[in-house]
């Protein structure tokens, strides 16, 4: 639902062409009993289609009648889901096999009322079509992307030489410095140098060269709380998580990894809280 809230906002000023360019642009398209249009690029019918709760790794765009662009081609990841109505998105993915492309077009005003929008801004005309171009690159269930990450933590373990049985959530617990004190638990305060590191050994974000991050456990990402919550102050441990207790199976715009990753964390609990400086105050305005 949000991401047809994007779309119509992503719209909001464009002009629109009449009917007569409308009927121009869909002559080479056909149209399922739903309403969609749609137009093959390229098709692979041999090949396998989406299920319910598969991903769906694509490049996809869309514009809109007169070739505004709305969303510049990029890759996204999708889960199937049930369909949201007759003629919605899901069908167009249905329709897709692996290593297919395809255009579809939608009639923007039932699209996006539909999609849940309350009512349509005054740009939307009732000739305004929505353009989606699609190619759909690879399918994979959650089984096999799991099974895919299971042995790329198994390898990771046994190139760096590591050993662990991983907890019920699938963390990988390795202790490398005893901490004093009791374990820390949630709603503790505690500062932290870290490195995070993706399975090929990349970092892509370390506290070297900066202040020590201060956190409470509990109120991080589910890996790092588990993680934390069995150490002790002045300990040391390597976390090793898998992507649906680190980040997730999402683009995140504001975390530099791809969907999907596995995360290894070294993790140092400092003895002593390193508590955040304020902000300064900002410089007096002089007239």
């Amino acid at each position: 639902m949000k991401r047809f809230f994007i779309i119509t906002m992503a719209l909001c000023g464009l002009t629109v062409l009449g009917t007569s360019c409308k009927e121009k642009r869909l002559k080479d398209f056909q149209q399922t009993k739903d309403g969609m249009y749609y137009k093959f690029i390229s098709q692979n019918q041999d090949a396998r289609t989406a299920n319910i709760g598969d991903y769906m790794f694509m490049t996809l765009s869309y514009r809109t009648d007169n070739d505004s662009m709305v969303f510049s081609e990029q890759d996204v990841i999708e889960k199937m889901q049930e369909q949201l109505f007759p003629g919605d998105l899901s069908d167009a993915y249905r329709m897709m096999h692996e290593g297919d492309e395809a255009v579809f077009a939608f009639k923007a005003d039932s699209f996006l009322l539909k999609s849940g929008m309350p009512s349509l801004p005054p740009f939307i005309q009732d000739t305004t079509m929505l353009f989606f171009t699609i190619k759909m690159n690879k399918i994979r269930s959650a089984t096999e992307i799991d099974s895919e990450k299971t042995e790329e933590i198994k390898s990771y373990m046994s190139s760096h030489n590591l050993t662990a049985e991983p907890t019920e959530s699938g963390l990988y617990y390795i202790e490398t410095k005893a901490g004093k004190g009791n374990d820390l638990v949630a709603g503790d305060s505690v500062s932290i140098l870290y490195t995070f590191k993706l399975a090929n050994d990349t970092v892509f974000d370390s506290s070297d060269g900066k202040t020590p991050l201060y956190c409470i456990v509990g109120q991080m990402f589910p890996g790092l709380n588990e993680g934390l919550s069995k150490m002790k102050r002045g300990g040391k441990a390597t976390l090793i998580m898998p992507y649906k207790i680190a980040f997730g199976d999402r683009i995140n715009p504001y975390i530099p990894v791809p969907p999907f990753s596995t995360i290894v964390a070294d993790i140092e609990v400092l003895p002593n809280i390193v508590r955040p400086q304020p902000a300064p105050a900002p410089a007096p305005v002089i007239e």
